[in-house]
């Protein structure tokens, strides 16, 4: 892997997306833990390395995930 061919990258925020975007042919090219107040979350970063367009899985972002649980919790 050469971080000069990358064409875009990706945050993601589990390993269940993260698994999806390698699936893809994403490569994973960071990961850390983000500290937040008492807790941590781990982040990766993918990058799309490919010729051609980038193939994104199916998976839903943050914004999605929280209005998900937020409708279910009423």
């Amino acid at each position: 892997m050469n971080i000069q061919e990358t064409r875009l990258t990706a945050e993601v925020g589990s390993s269940g997306e993260l698994n999806k975007f390698l699936s893809e042919g994403w490569t994973l090219v960071l990961a850390y833990v983000k500290h937040k107040s008492d807790s941590q979350q781990p982040r990766f970063v993918v990058a799309w390395q490919a010729d051609g367009p980038p193939i994104f899985p199916e998976i839903l972002d943050e914004w999605e995930r929280r209005e998900m649980e937020r409708q279910t919790s009423r």
